[in-house]
């Protein structure tokens, strides 16, 4: 199997609306605790991302009924393109990455729901990119 790449991006988006939950895996306070500093600077920056965020997160069959607004990777994107000229926002998505990697298991699980939900295309997302392999 080749390796996935995902990006902090991607790892802050999947958790912060909830999907990683799917894989039945716990997460540590820590994330948490970086996912909701995430979110309430996504707040101030772009308060329509934040609040589609919050949205799938509460209801995630949006995800697929509206996938250009509450699609995982619509949000992806979007935040992708807001970490380009905020370094802070970069800095938090990266420290929720570091914080599920710290966990055991994580990584694994995090790359089998990534392989689900169609985040990854081809194996990789383009950008800033972090390799977990299997």
């Amino acid at each position: 199997m080749e390796p996935v790449t995902l990006t902090a991006s991607a790892i802050a988006v999947l958790i912060a609306t909830k999907a990683f939950e799917k894989t039945g895996e716990k997460l540590t306070e820590s994330v948490w605790n970086s996912v909701e500093k995430f979110l309430a600077h996504l707040q101030r920056k772009d308060p329509k991302t934040a609040e589609a965020i919050a949205v799938v997160a509460k209801q995630p069959e949006l995800a697929q009924q509206q996938p250009t607004a509450y699609g995982q990777q619509a949000l992806i994107e979007k935040v992708e393109n807001l970490i380009q000229n905020d370094r802070e926002l970069r800095k938090l998505t990266e420290a929720i990455q570091t914080a599920v990697q710290a966990q055991p298991g994580a990584v694994v699980n995090m790359t089998k729901l990534a392989e689900k939900i169609g985040v990854v295309n081809q194996g990789t997302i383009i950008g800033q990119t972090n390799n977990f392999s299997l």
